[in-house]
């Protein structure tokens, strides 16, 4: 099994795809090789991405589509991506369809803050912040507008960001153009949403204004124990089973599927606070954890805002606690210990100081047809 060092350094070191609202990407409608699942098809006049059959207009606002393509994982139609810009070229948009293994409208809202905030400077300032309607579900999605921010100095921008999670897919909004125009901004952005359709099975779900309480209250931070590989490979098998976004079938129903629960922070129902700042060695990033009791202990460590999160979460069916690593379309399971780690910790386990408690134990892999591929290191089953 591969070292966790080198996926997680690849991960923290890179930016996500998703940050840059013009990053490149290589159109994949159309026909593919045999193996390759396909993204997106136009329809009338909007395009739908396939797996998801989430419908887009083609010209939201001032705005006009200009490219679809997959922004990563190439061919397999789960981290789709429509490109959007106005005739000057000075407002664009972008729209990405994706499948989040941790899945959550509260902790995109919070990544993308931060993506926003290191992209565009320290003048950003939020203008406004909610939710609104979408496909006809009340409160389905997150809107957020930003002002004041500079790509270059001198020339303020205004962005609009939002999110809508529907089941096991993700849909994140960006739109940006300059300050002077931030009602045409913000009307590309409404026509977004205005002219999104959902024809699967997967539905919007209700969604709540991120809520950051005070910082955590301050406790004794003592490290873990490591559980040891017996018991880390135990929760692997049983995490690779049971765990991430795997949809139990209901009995009494057949065919039917057992309602998906919520994580924590479920879509913004619960307070989110800071624990504190993991030293990777290439970079800080803040630790996330319930501000109150009613969501239990947790441990959240947001990678970038297309989804990458640690996650330390309690062991499905033993004691103590597992670390994973949710990203798109994928779940790995590594150590466990008996309690949450400290800070100190989490960072040599980020920062590929500590192989054990780092080490993959078992990998899910989802596939946008509905598959779900398992990987496991065969000493787990020793």
């Amino acid at each position: 099994m591969r070292s966790l060092i080198v996926a997680l350094l690849t991960l923290i070191a890179a930016p996500a795809a998703a940050q840059d609202p013009k990053a490149a990407t290589t159109s994949t409608t159309g026909q593919g090789s045999a193996s390759e699942i396909e993204a997106w098809k136009s329809e009338g006049d909007g395009i739908v991405v396939v797996p998801a059959k989430i419908r887009l207009p083609a010209h939201p606002g001032t705005l006009s589509l200009i490219k679809t393509g997959e922004a990563s994982e190439k061919g397999k139609a789960i981290d789709n991506v429509a490109q959007y810009e106005s005739e000057d070229r000075a407002v664009f948009g972008t729209v990405y369809v994706f499948y989040a293994t941790y899945a959550d409208t509260a902790l995109a809202t919070w990544a993308t803050d931060r993506a926003i905030r290191e992209r565009f400077g320290p003048n950003t300032v939020i203008a406004s912040d909610g939710v609104v309607a979408v496909a006809g579900v009340a409160g389905g999605a997150t809107r957020r507008i930003y002002d004041k921010g500079e790509l270059d100095k001198g020339q303020p921008l205004a962005s609009a960001a939002g999110f809508v999670r529907a089941g096991r897919w993700m849909v994140g909004l960006r739109v940006s153009g300059p300050t002077a125009r931030r009602a045409e901004v913000e009307a590309a952005f409404d026509g977004l949403l205005a002219g999104m359709r959902f024809d699967g099975r997967d539905r919007p779900m209700p969604a709540t204004p991120l809520k950051l309480a005070a910082p955590c209250p301050v406790g004794p931070e003592k490290d873990a124990k490591f559980l040891g590989d017996k018991a880390s490979n135990s929760n692997a098998f049983l995490g690779s089973l049971l765990g991430g976004s795997v949809l139990l079938k209901d009995e009494k129903a057949g065919t039917e599927e057992m309602k998906q629960q919520l994580s924590f922070p479920a879509n913004g129902a619960s307070a989110l606070c800071v624990r504190g700042t993991v030293d990777t060695g290439k970079r800080t990033i803040d630790v996330l954890q319930p501000a109150g009791t009613d969501a239990g202990q947790i441990a959240l460590i947001l990678l970038d805002d297309a989804g990458g999160t640690i996650a330390v979460e309690p062991a499905l069916l033993d004691r103590g606690f597992v670390m994973k690593h949710y990203g798109i379309g994928l779940v790995e399971v590594l150590g466990s210990f008996d309690r949450i780690p400290s800070l100190a910790q989490l960072g040599a386990i980020l920062g590929g100081k500590d192989p054990k408690g780092g080490r993959i134990r078992s990998t899910t892999i989802f596939t946008a047809d509905g598959k779900t591929n398992i990987q496991i290191d065969t000493s787990v089953l020793k």
